[in-house]
């Protein structure tokens, strides 16, 4: 609970706050090399994944979600490591000094217009997305606002007539895609990728914590 003191004898309480966090440079650019040989080694292996559980399956299908735990491959123990250290970190910064543990991991590939639509990671406290290969142009993540049943306080109005966006009236929040950056969240808070143009593939390791 964050408590803002002001001059004029009035307090503000920012309570049930929705934290994002976000650690940069987590690998190093060999370590991010190895990585994507194991990722292209298990695609060769597996094949495309989950492809019937979305509806956005059939656009995205390039995953390990329901083939393989990248929590039992050795090449990932260290990031796994590290990620868990930031997930720590941002437990300690919100008040909590309990210890997380990785329960599940898998890679998402995608490519120009693949999306994923909006969802949760049930039964799970923490979740994390690391950004391993991020091509220019590629999308980063869209979190929903949580409380979607109530209308959002109103956009303030600029001299111009323009609206002011804030993070507290936005609808959605995109966290921006950059290669050697994990981002954690809550893990019930609604999160998307939205389909866009670039080349190449953009590479994610995502990872659940509890």
């Amino acid at each position: 609970m964050c408590i803002r003191d002001r001059t004029d004898n009035k307090t503000i309480t920012d309570i049930f706050p929705t934290g994002l966090y976000a650690q940069h440079d987590l690998m190093t650019a060999e370590e991010n090399d190895l990585l994507m040989q194991k990722i292209n080694s298990m695609r060769e292996q597996y094949g495309a994944g989950n492809t019937n559980d979305w509806f956005s399956g059939v656009s995205s299908p390039d995953n390990c979600f329901k083939i393989a735990c990248l929590t039992k491959e050795t090449e990932f123990q260290e990031l796994i490591k590290r990620v868990k250290n930031a997930v720590d970190d941002c437990a300690r910064y919100h008040g909590s000094f309990a210890k997380y543990y990785c329960v599940n991991g898998w890679y998402n590939v995608y490519t120009t217009g693949r999306y994923q639509e909006f969802h949760v990671h049930p039964d799970m406290i923490f979740s994390a997305v690391y950004f391993l290969n991020v091509p220019e142009k590629a999308p980063g993540i869209t979190f929903r606002r949580p409380y979607t049943s109530m209308l959002p306080p109103k956009n303030m109005v600029n001299a111009d007539g323009s609206a002011t966006n804030t993070t507290w009236n936005n609808e959605v929040i995109t966290a921006p895609a950059k290669t050697g950056t994990v981002v954690i969240f809550r893990s019930d808070l609604m999160h998307s990728v939205l389909p866009t143009k670039f080349e190449g593939e953009r590479v994610t390791v995502a990872l659940n914590y509890k």
